[in-house]
């Protein structure tokens, strides 16, 4: 089953989530490499058995591999978006799809009604089927 142009974008939107989940994922998992607790309870740094250093050397190197692998999408994404000539449909798909803004925010930021940015949106998707050969 292939993609329509609408899905094909959508996975940026979808990643910035994501993302973020993944970045705070490798915090945590450092945070409990690097932090020992003493007795009361109280969190101190540094002394941590190797074991916790190599697995979150571990989580960390598997998050990153994924992260990149999401940023490479996102690139492509882009990279897509680039050849849309007209400015104001670029903008308007960058701003949607890549940097997760709602309809509204970008409705408020292009300076048009929501209404026009949904009528705009429907053609920045037919440039994107047509760069991309898509449906």
């Amino acid at each position: 089953m292939s993609m329509t142009a609408k899905e094909w974008l959508i996975r940026a939107r979808k990643m910035s989530g994501r993302l973020r989940a993944l970045q705070t994922s490798k915090e945590q998992a450092f945070a409990r490499a690097t932090s020992v607790v003493v007795s009361g309870g109280e969190h101190v740094s540094g002394g941590e058995p190797a074991d916790k250093h190599a697995a979150y050397a571990e989580l960390s190197l598997s998050v990153d591999r994924q992260i990149e692998k999401l940023e490479q999408v996102r690139a492509e994404i882009l990279q897509v978006i680039g050849q849309v000539e007209d400015n104001t449909l670029a903008t308007l798909l960058t701003e949607y799809y890549v940097n997760d803004k709602t309809w509204e925010e970008v409705a408020v930021q292009m300076q048009y009604s929501w209404r026009q940015v949904m009528r705009l949106h429907g053609q920045a998707l037919c440039e994107i089927r047509t760069i991309t050969g898509m449906e």
